[in-house]
């Protein structure tokens, strides 16, 4: 009985400390998100930008919908869109 009492206390600890840092569990990750993207970013094909965002959807998809098994799912999504946007033909050339 008394070690869940002292899991109970460890958690309110912790929902005190996140409760006071702004932005709560979603700036730490997202923190994390773009350190890891600038870690990856060295990866052959892949740019800083790149890396970067799909860090930070990963780690948003993370934090908000609490299930790590998504986070595979989100990187592929991010780069299908990096993808997406780099295929696509440019709106109109300026004359020059």
């Amino acid at each position: 009985m008394r070690s869940i009492g002292r899991g109970h206390e460890r958690g309110l600890d912790g929902r005190a400390a996140r409760g006071r840092a702004r932005g709560g569990p979603v700036f730490p990750a997202l923190f994390l998100g773009a350190a890891a993207g600038l870690l990856l970013s060295p990866l052959p094909g892949l740019g800083v930008v790149p890396a970067v965002a799909a860090g930070l959807a990963a780690a948003t998809a993370v934090v908000l919908l609490g299930n790590t098994a998504v986070t595979p799912l989100v990187i592929m999504a991010v780069v299908a869109a990096l993808i997406t946007t780099e295929l696509l033909p440019g709106g109109p050339r300026p004359a020059g």
